[in-house]
């Protein structure tokens, strides 16, 4: 797939690597980018069901903002406001949301 690229992996655990390979880190994120998606968000342990959409929301704002920034940045500020939630400010909720690629 030569035109892919961005992924938003909204499962729990899609940015963890399996535990029968011990020595490779291979997640469904990391196959994404295996098949050609160069910026991929995934998550490395269980997302709060009401926290996930909140993210979400915000990281595809960011992206639809004038001056698009990288997936990366936006995950970043989206995590920024999430913080500013009284419910989500620690860290056990959205630590586990990560970015893989460029």
């Amino acid at each position: 797939m030569t035109d892919a690229r961005f992924a938003y992996l909204s499962a729990c655990h899609s940015a963890a690597p399996g535990e029968e390979l011990a020595d490779e880190v291979i997640s469904v994120a990391s196959a994404f980018q295996l098949c050609g998606y160069r910026q991929v968000i995934g998550s490395l342990w269980t997302v709060d069901d009401r926290m996930g959409p909140l993210l979400a929301a915000e990281v595809y704002r960011h992206l639809a903002a004038p001056g698009t920034p990288p997936a990366a940045v936006a995950l970043h500020r989206a995590i920024g406001v999430l913080r500013e939630h009284p419910r989500y400010r620690d860290p056990l909720f959205w630590g586990s949301v990560i970015h893989h690629g460029l």
